[in-house]
């Protein structure tokens, strides 16, 4: 344990001691003024596509997206097929009992309700006949996967639909589930918690009680911790210390000055302090394992303001990336609502970065960060240039392109945002440009292209930036060979036995192979005789059953044997 500061040194309050153990009115109305209240966003609905992307594109696809003033969703309703239940406008109606065509008789009733949208099980062929019927009716249709369960549909969908907003004020910006950390850390700990932000405002705390001390109610009351108070932990040490290690300082009762035992712990997001958690005593000790706790809620409470941060980010709170690449119906709606042309080039980008810190507050950080230099150059760019994290990269959509004149452009645009995210993260980031496709809607085929050229830089740190057609041939050979892996039935047994029995046999036939059969060059790479290369060439042949005059057996050696030595 820390050996604990001695500061309670003079008034550090800074006002004249209320009654002891009183907690008055402007103390509960401190309690009620910063806890967030439901915005007028969440009052009027929620778009459709912002369910959708919470749901996942395995979970549901949208067939025909609903009218501009249908499209957001106001409440969820399950629908039973044989009951003739009336159901409000702008819903989200959930039918179960009835799957693909079955559904008709069902849908023709709810129409003249006009809810929003209409889920249903069943495939795109299934379903087809409901969406002639949906189009023109304005209401959208989402085909379910036979395999998610309808409450957990409804669950995501109310979730999104009651999720509360945040208060943006100037000098507060807080997640409702920060306060239930302060609770869940003063519970276990069986103190008073405090979470300040790096300028020590006051972002959440666990209910007060009448076992605070003045200190406490001050900062609540206040939404800051008084000035002489924090003259003195500075000119101590302690916020040196907060902001240099992730460890829990404890500091000595005061009793003369009214004053009980505080730990404090600093809020860490890799090189970044995000704030700080104070914890006083109670009218019982500190628990045991008071430190331990201190630490993970500190972690806890990384994680969610960089979540919130990340969150409130204009770019991310746009971004539709996973609706723009799911090649569904979605990718009208949501191009058409950013103010894209579906029916333009496009191209997409796939940026990554990878830095010392890889806590999951830290990850969250830099993807965050990284998205917000993207945005900026993006959008000098191409007003219409969607930016959002996809997996543990940022994906970059850029619209309306010149197949001919965009791509050398587009290489130039990236190789900014390297540089400049290089320098502003202090990491690594590299970035895999995709090709040009005629098309929005097409752009979500070469997603997996695009991936394999990140993961391609992944392997060659010395290069920042690279488009398919640098890395094409590497690319195809890794599918081919992820393809290779997966079929089991394309392998050869004496190829396979040689691998596991004989790795040096192996190996050094690759290298041979490698090497277009030149035995020297062979021997020189692996430090051995050439009688010896070619006794294990020989052996390696034997035990294999394959003979290396044949092309057809020396291909699929070479394709087996890489795909063996990769893995």
């Amino acid at each position: 344990m820390t050996t604990p500061f001695r500061l309670w040194a003079g008034n550090v309050h800074g006002c004249e001691r209320g009654p002891a153990g009183h907690i008055d009115q402007s103390s509960e109305e401190a309690n009620t003024a910063v806890v967030p209240q439901e915005s007028d966003e969440h009052a009027t609905g929620v778009m459709l596509s912002d369910i959708l992307e919470d749901l996942g594109v395995d979970n549901g696809r949208l067939l025909v997206a609903p009218e501009a003033e249908n499209g957001k969703v106001r409440g969820t309703v399950i629908v039973d097929a044989e009951d003739d239940a009336a159901v409000q406008h702008s819903s989200l109606v959930l039918l179960i009992g009835a799957r693909g065509r079955a559904a008709l008789p069902t849908v023709r009733r709810l129409i003249p309700h006009s809810p929003s949208a209409i889920a249903v099980k069943g495939t795109e062929d299934e379903l087809e006949a409901v969406r002639e019927l949906l189009i023109p009716a304005g209401i959208g249709l989402i085909a379910v996967s036979p395999s998610l369960r309808w409450d957990r549909f409804e669950r995501i969908a109310k979730d999104r639909i009651q999720e509360p907003a945040v208060n943006t004020g100037a000098t507060t910006i807080i997640h409702r589930d920060l306060f239930a950390i302060a609770q869940t850390t003063a519970t276990l700990t069986k103190g008073h918690v405090v979470i300040e932000d790096p300028a020590n405002r006051v972002l959440a705390y666990s209910p007060a009680s009448n076992d605070v001390d003045e200190l406490r109610r001050l900062s609540i009351l206040a939404r800051r911790g008084p000035e002489r108070y924090q003259k003195l932990l500075k000119e101590s040490g302690i916020y040196k210390h907060l902001q240099a290690v992730e460890a829990p300082i404890h500091m000595e009762a005061n009793p003369a000055e009214g004053l009980r035992e505080r730990v404090a712990i600093g809020i860490h997001a890799g090189r970044r302090v995000l704030g700080y958690i104070w914890l006083q005593e109670g009218l019982e000790p500190l628990a045991s394992n008071t430190d331990k706790i201190m630490v993970g809620a500190a972690r806890h409470a990384a994680i969610e303001l960089v979540r919130h941060r990340n969150e409130q980010s204009q770019a991310l709170r746009r971004d539709r990336i996973s609706s723009l690449l799911s090649g569904t119906a979605q990718i009208h709606s949501q191009a058409q609502s950013a103010g894209i042309d579906p029916s333009k080039p496009a191209a997409l980008v796939l940026i990554s970065a990878k830095g010392d810190d890889e806590t999951a507050a830290g990850l969250q950080l830099r993807r965050g960060e990284l998205a917000n230099v993207a945005s900026i150059h993006a959008a000098a760019y191409r007003p219409g240039a969607v930016v959002g994290a996809i997996g543990l990269e940022i994906a970059m959509i850029l619209p309306d392109l010149d197949p001919v004149k965009s791509p050398p452009a587009i290489n130039r645009l990236i190789n900014v945002i390297v540089r400049d995210a290089r320098i502003h993260l202090h990491c690594q980031v590299q970035a895999a440009v995709g090709p040009v496709v005629e098309r929005l809607d097409a752009l979500h085929g070469t997603l997996e292209h695009v991936r394999n050229v990140l993961a391609v830089l992944a392997e060659t740190p010395s290069i920042n930036v690279a488009s398919y057609s640098d890395v094409e041939t590497t690319v195809l050979t890794r599918e081919l060979l992820e393809l290779l892996g997966s079929r089991p039935g394309l392998r050869h047994e004496g190829i396979t036995l040689l691998c596991n029995r004989y790795p040096e046999f192996a190996t050094t036939l690759l290298t041979y192979l490698e090497f277009f059969g030149d035995v020297n060059r062979c021997a020189e790479e692996l430090a051995i005789h050439r009688n010896t290369v070619h006794y294990r060439l020989r052996r390696a042949c034997e035990v294999a059953g394959i003979d290396l005059h044949a092309a057809d057996q020396r291909l699929l050696a070479h394709l087996q044997i890489r795909l063996w030595a990769h893995s």
